[in-house]
């Protein structure tokens, strides 16, 4: 096995290696951040492309969600490493791999003609210069907009702290992003006061309708009390994608839509609302 590290700074470049070696494998370890894996799937794909009898994966660090950033690579086997594996490739163990290269990445300071991934093509790899940024297509919208503050008749309608927390709680836990989307405007209820546990909020922001429609059409989902919220979120959003609390008013008495539409009682919450978002998924 051929371990290969610091190929920007001497030796050939690892294009030369693959013609040289002819291996049969090829791992690429690339022990660096989100953007620089971004500006390196495209050089990464055209050395790919230019050895097609070659088997070159790729090897990215362990937890940072890298697996998600490289779905769309086909035909590579993708490892998530650690510091021990790097120890042990130094070491000779064998990974089943002719070739074990790091990719430095390295910083192209002290020019502005070449790019970060283009100076990677011509000093480590060795191959035509390729840019760009490769677009990331795991994307899976997982903003949740929670409303749980009507300006009249809160006591009618709003939940009090603790089962408000269990909701923005079950949405955390099962994977989504929640922001509270209560924007205080003229007519704002100084009742309603934020409850401490909501850590992402729009309510310093400018109160316009076209903001508020805004946040719901790029969400995943709404949670919503009876409120304007709530029917400006019926009028954009189907209704699977609508989470209704409910207290002292019935959801069929503002939509035929209801049967359609997940709910809780607010007065006995069993988060329901993990299981409408595993619907989502």
């Amino acid at each position: 096995m051929i371990r290969l590290k610091r190929i920007w700074e001497k030796g050939p470049k690892l294009s030369e290696y693959i013609e040289t070696e002819k291996p049969k494998k090829v791992l690429i370890v690339f022990w660096h951040g989100l953007g620089d894996l971004v500006m390196f799937l495209n050089p990464f794909e055209k050395l790919q492309a230019l050895y097609p009898d070659v088997q070159i994966d790729l090897g990215v660090q362990k937890g940072l969600g890298f697996e998600e950033a490289c779905q769309s690579l086909s035909n590579t086997k993708l490892l998530m490493i650690d510091g021990d594996f790097l120890q042990k490739a130094d070491s000779g163990q064998d990974f089943g791999y002719d070739i074990i290269a790091d990719i430095d990445f390295p910083m192209n300071e002290g020019q502005q003609v070449l790019t970060k991934g283009e100076w990677c093509c011509e000093k480590e790899l060795g191959i035509e210069l390729t840019n760009g940024h490769k677009k990331i297509s795991c994307g899976k919208n997982r903003l949740i907009v929670i409303h749980y503050q009507i300006t009249c008749l809160p006591d009618s309608c709003n939940p009090d702290e603790e089962t408000a927390k269990k909701i923005w709680d079950d949405v955390v836990d099962s994977g989504y992003i929640p922001l509270e989307m209560h924007f205080q405007h003229v007519f704002h209820n100084p009742v309603n006061k934020k409850f401490d546990f909501v850590n992402a909020t729009v309510r310093g922001c400018h109160p316009r309708v076209s903001s508020l429609a805004g946040l719901i059409e790029n969400s995943a989902g709404a949670i919503c009390v009876v409120s304007g919220n709530l029917h400006v979120s019926l009028s954009i959003l189907p209704p699977e994608r609508i989470f209704f609390l409910e207290k002292d008013f019935k959801l069929e008495s503002f939509t035929k839509k209801a049967d359609k539409i997940a709910r809780a009682d607010l007065r006995n919450y069993n988060h329901e609302v993990k299981t409408w978002l595993s619907t989502l998924e």
